[in-house]
């Protein structure tokens, strides 16, 4: 059986950082249950999806792993994403700006396989550091 923080970092760093979706086949569950603030999505085809639009909007899309811990079927990654928004996303066209916040995850796997992800990060802050969204009497950070 592989070590848990093993396969977490190889979705962060092979699925997400470098685009290698077909590795989903291998450490996510069939019935996998992905939620986040932006997305909510059933198994490894909607996860592959999910990661090819992020990574078309974001090319250069990068998660960064800070931390690790792992408690019986759990492991909690503490994580910091970053890319330069250079296609369409969200129905937005591409702003060329470049975004990068925290977030955390709880993966819940059953044996050597993520079956569950709950994830909070800051979408929020990405779409001010867009230039998509701002807050009144804020303005929005942009990182150049």
């Amino acid at each position: 059986m592989a070590d848990k923080t093993t396969i977490v970092r190889r979705l962060f760093d092979d699925v997400w950082s470098k685009g290698n979706v077909k590795l989903l086949d291998e450490i996510v569950t069939t019935d996998y249950a992905h939620n986040d603030p932006m997305n909510d999505l059933q198994g490894p085809d909607a996860m592959k999806d999910l990661v090819k639009k992020y990574r078309s909007a974001f090319p250069d899309c990068r998660i960064d792993i800070d931390e690790l811990l792992t408690a019986g079927d759990k492991v909690v990654a503490r994580w910091r994403y970053s890319g330069t928004q250079t296609g369409q996303f969200e129905g937005m066209p591409p702003t060329g700006r470049h975004a990068t916040g925290p977030g955390i995850t709880i993966f819940r796997f059953q044996g050597d396989r993520v079956q569950e992800s709950h994830s909070t990060w800051d979408a929020l802050g990405m779409m001010q550091q867009l230039g998509v969204v701002t807050l009144p009497g804020k303005a929005a950070r942009v990182s150049r």
